[in-house]
């Protein structure tokens, strides 16, 4: 596997799971202003949601891969 790619899966796997907290920390907070009190529970967001936050964190997860490739390539 090139370098260039394992950027990519590590960081898409890394800011994915970023992202599922975040959406879970968005949704206890909406949750508990609608209902104070009751108990949280950790979920992975529905399909669509899912779908767009993987969109996003892949599109920025190649980027990063490309901007670290080029950034090794001009210290060499």
């Amino acid at each position: 596997m090139k370098t260039k790619q394992t950027v990519a899966l590590v960081t898409f796997g890394l800011f994915m799971t970023e992202a599922i907290i975040h959406y879970n920390m968005g949704v206890k907070d909406v949750e508990e202003e609608l209902q104070p009190r009751k108990k949280f529970k950790f979920e992975i967001p529905p399909t669509d949601e899912l779908i767009k936050l993987a969109l996003i964190v892949g599109v920025f997860s190649v980027a990063n891969a490309y901007i670290i490739d080029a950034i090794q390539k001009r210290r060499k």
